[in-house]
């Protein structure tokens, strides 16, 4: 990577140059972690310096075979490209990042790029993206916003998009990610979403691409006073995933609530990490991740719960249960609490356990399959998460996913 800095220097320009020099050094300066704490080190999802190099230095050619989403979808993209945006949504602005950066009058603020994230993987996306997504939800908006992103999975390629939801708005967003072709493309994305006053936002995401692809995702949510932020997020696809959901809580009162899901099968490798970082006053954090292992892949539940000192009167719940289905399997959970003072509520719980084979053969005495039934169960371990979002195509999919669950004893 040693020749990055002057390759970057020739492709960008603009007003993004001076945010991406400083992630690029931000980068740069971050060591490469060794993994050395953990005896699980060979279970870990490792992202190769070569992998980063293909993410970072990728070129995305002009699509030509366009197909674009379903028309229940509001914006579609394909590999990182507007091909159908609202013309008029109750004045919402969708557009190419890069164009917003220009545009004075996008709404678009200097400091969105500011946030450089916390890490290094991060600061490498947020230094190289190739293309971009910007939408400035106005305040008081009310309503809902259905993204659908393609990608060709044999591309390697960074991309980043920056959701703007205004005072006093209430938003409801779905953000699909699935891909063409076969291929072992390497794709980074962040995601940062700006919650004004008292707004409300549900994220609803699902990344479903094929087997071969690489991906990571970092999902940043910074909520300002009395805002309240809810994911619920669903990871299928991809060979190896590094999926990073965090809150930065700078508003006093600021509510911020998770919901997870994970399939991992075959030989896929899964890195699940949900966090939240309080900084305000009396804010409040509810974190609940699920997983299903089978085949020989692996899932990650990682997340830490960090009350900063000022951040009094605050409380913040961590639980992560996987379902390992598969003797050759592997699962870990490594939940954590970081707190900084003692005026606030805090816990964590994790279970990693199997099928229970007393459910099984009551379903089977009743004349329910074997199989039949570990599908069943399975719907409903995970099933109980998804039903909240109250979302058509997140419920379609996770009873799909659970449906098609083949197990062998």
């Amino acid at each position: 990577m040693e020749n990055y800095p002057e390759l970057m220097k020739s492709r960008f320009d603009g007003p993004t140059y001076d945010s991406r020099r400083d992630s690029l050094l931000s980068f740069l300066k971050s060591p490469v972690r060794n993994y050395k704490e953990s005896p699980t080190v060979k279970d870990y999802v490792e992202i190769t310096e070569k992998e980063l190099e293909r993410m970072s230095l990728g070129l995305v050619p002009e699509e030509t075979e366009i197909s674009e989403a379903p028309e229940k979808f509001d914006i579609s993209m394909i590999n990182g490209k507007i091909y159908r945006a609202p013309k008029e949504k109750a004045g919402i602005r969708v557009m190419d990042l890069l164009e917003a950066a220009r545009d004075p009058g996008s709404g678009f603020k200097p400091e969105f790029l500011a946030e450089k994230g916390d890490d290094r993987i991060e600061f490498l996306i947020n230094s190289t993206w190739q293309k971009g997504l910007f939408i400035n939800v106005p305040a008081g908006f009310s309503g809902e916003i259905k993204i659908h992103n393609r990608s060709d999975s044999g591309l390697s390629f960074a991309f980043k998009s920056v959701i703007l939801c205004g005072d006093d708005s209430n938003v409801k967003i779905t953000d699909v990610y699935e891909s063409t072709h076969e291929g072992d493309g390497i794709q980074g994305k962040n995601i940062y979403l700006f919650l004004g006053i008292r707004s409300k936002v549900q994220y609803d995401y699902l990344q479903d691409k094929d087997i071969g692809t690489v991906d990571i995702t970092f999902i940043k949510s910074f909520l300002s006073e009395y805002s309240e932020f809810s994911i619920y997020h669903v990871n299928h696809g991809g060979n190896k995933v590094l999926f990073s959901n965090e809150s930065i809580q700078r508003g006093d009162g600021s509510d911020f609530r998770t919901y997870g899901i994970n399939f991992s099968d075959g030989n896929q490798k899964m890195d699940i990490r949900d966090s939240s970082f309080q900084i305000g006053t009396a804010t409040s954090a509810d974190v609940h991740v699920k997983g299903v292992v089978l085949g020989k892949s692996s899932t990650m539940h990682r997340g830490n719960i960090d009350i900063e000192l000022e951040s009094i009167k605050s409380t913040g719940y961590y639980d992560s249960k996987i379902l390992l289905m598969s003797k050759d399997g592997f699962a870990n959970t490594k939940p954590a609490l970081l707190i900084k003072n003692n005026n606030t509520r805090s816990k964590h719980s994790s279970a990693i356990s199997s099928v229970d084979d007393e459910q099984i053969f009551y379903m089977q005495s009743r004349g329910i399959p074997r199989n039949l039934a570990k599908n069943l169960i399975t719907g409903g371990f995970v099933g109980s998460l998804v039903e909240k979002s109250g979302d058509d195509i997140l419920t379609e999919v996770v009873g799909r996913y659970s449906e098609g669950i083949v197990i062998d004893d």
